[in-house]
């Protein structure tokens, strides 16, 4: 119990450090891109990034399966079965490298005809080899050995390397373009960077875990994978289908403006699951050790704290979304950025992007991939129906009204699943933890008229502003909070005294 409750807690610090990182990183660099290279180079990175990443969905599904079967044999602390895990795995994911690689190039050589600008296609086809460097060398090395350390829970080694890694690309990027390199040149430079992690992922997973390569690969114990693929094709909709419905129907242009947008309300998304890194190990540890009673409680506890950490962190977000994005994009006026409707859609797809995903961990842990892959196929299908049917009558602000249905419906199933078959609790939670979520947002919102967001002129005020918005969402928040969750929050102040006590 208290491994399990220290290494979460290790995890979460070193995750939000990353995300920090993460978030500060990721505005230099798109910022340096737009102003040296413009809207369209921009548009088109991120586009093509989005495109590999829906070919990158062949390796969807094994990353659950797998940590599900490793939570047992970590446990029990058994070599052999471990080692038939991921060698079972590895043989997978060679055969999914190999695949990714001709798709790579079958892609490269479509897409310079579906982008309706004039770039050469020499010009295209490379950028688009480039820019899929890195993934393969994760399906070559790293992605089976980082799937071994993510299920004993040791996250916070993976965050660690992410953090360097992360800080050495920005500065070479940087360094690169500031000197006057080429596109093309810059991206080869991050991927040769991102090539390093995979292989450390791997030497240091075989050293730590025994892995023997000479024990025969178990494919029966990763026999979900293609149910579990349905959960990450839902995923993968969700957060990657709105750059390529508006690759096609609005130009690389209104990709940047979504880009910008995702950018900042993705590094929010990526601080609130930073507080639940490791969780579903933790929880897959629970069931493993039959502990169902602990299992309900800490899921309560952390089900109440996600819904505090999101409203607190979105409702921050889109009083203060259109006043950055006036400061960041200043100077470009090649297309319109300041769009309000976009920051209140994003911000609201975001929200239920980060809370589905708290059932998640429920699910996944417990291994229940096909008894909820008609779920995860009806968001998807929600989601492309609906932004394909909204692009053309109101634009991007159509394609984030899908991707908001689609993560509502999910949530609402992903709650009935994991409260009826893997906590053994009523359902009906949900509908108070929503209204204590809307209360947070109307509340804030009023409350944010009366700071003066006119006023800002630069990021020194924008960063004053922002920590005035903070405080007094958060007094909001958590007050609200403990008003609706407060056996659940005390318990969590119980338990978080009682780890730095210890410490």
């Amino acid at each position: 119990m208290k491994s399990r409750t220290g290494k979460a807690l290790r995890n979460t610090v070193f995750q939000l450090l990353l995300e920090l990182v993460t978030a500060g990183c990721g505005l230099i660099l798109p910022r340096l891109i737009l102003s040296h290279f413009g809207s369209t180079y921009n548009g088109i990175t991120q586009s093509i990034s989005q495109f590999i990443s829906c070919i990158a969905l062949l390796k969807s599904g094994i990353g659950s399966v797998t940590r599900a079967s490793l939570y047992k044999p970590l446990a029990e602390q058994n070599s052999y079965a471990i080692s038939e895990v991921v060698n079972a795995t590895e043989r997978f994911m060679r055969r999914i490298a190999a695949i990714f690689c001709i798709f790579v190039l079958v892609f490269g050589a479509i897409y310079p005809f579906i982008i309706d600008e004039s770039l050469s296609w020499g010009f295209v086809f490379s950028l688009v080899i480039i820019l899929s460097i890195g993934t393969a060398a994760q399906y070559f090395f790293g992605l089976t050995y980082q799937m071994l350390i993510e299920a004993d829970q040791n996250n916070y080694i993976i965050s660690i390397v992410s953090i360097v890694s992360t800080l050495v690309n920005t500065l070479i990027a940087a360094v690169l373009i500031e000197l006057g390199y080429s596109i093309h040149v810059v991206k080869l430079g991050s991927a040769i960077i991102f090539v390093v992690p995979p292989i450390f992922y791997m030497l240091f997973a075989r050293r730590k875990y025994g892995v023997d390569k000479t024990v025969p690969a178990n494919e029966k114990l990763i026999s979900q994978r293609w149910d579990a693929f349905a959960h990450q094709l839902a995923n993968f909709i969700n957060n990657n289908t709105d750059i390529m419905v508006t690759t096609i129907f609005l130009g690389v242009k209104e990709v940047s403006v979504y880009a910008v947008y995702n950018m900042i309300v993705n590094n929010m998304q990526k601080v609130v699951n930073s507080f639940s890194s490791g969780m579903t190990a933790a929880f897959g540890n629970m069931i493993a050790k039959k502990e169902l009673n602990t299992l309900k409680e800490r899921f309560n506890q952390f089900e109440a704290a996600m819904y505090g950490i999101c409203a607190l962190l979105f409702t921050t977000t889109v009083s203060l979304y259109i006043p950055f994005i006036k400061i960041y994009t200043r100077g470009i006026s090649d297309v319109n950025y300041s769009r309000q409707s976009l920051a209140s859609f994003f911000c609201l797809a975001a929200f239920f992007s980060c809370i589905k995903l708290v059932y998640e961990n429920a699910i996944f842990a417990a291994g229940y991939f096909k008894k909820t892959k008609v779920g995860a196929y009806s968001e998807a299908i929600i989601n492309i129906v609906t932004s394909v049917f909204l692009v053309r009558k109101i634009g991007l602000s159509g394609i984030l009204i899908g991707t908001i249905v689609g993560g509502l419906f999910r949530t609402v199933y992903n709650n009935y699943i994991a409260s009826r078959y893997v906590l053994s609790r009523n359902p009906i939670r949900l509908v108070y933890a929503m209204i204590y979520t809307i209360c947070c947002s109307v509340i804030t919102w009023e409350m944010s008229h009366f700071l003066p967001y006119y006023r800002i002129n630069g990021y020194l005020d924008w960063g004053l502003m922002a920590i005035y918005t903070f405080t007094l969402n958060l007094i909001i928040c958590v007050g609200l909070g403990f008003l609706f969750f407060y056996t659940d929050y005390k318990a969590l102040i119980v338990q978080i005294k009682a780890k730095f006590l210890r410490t």
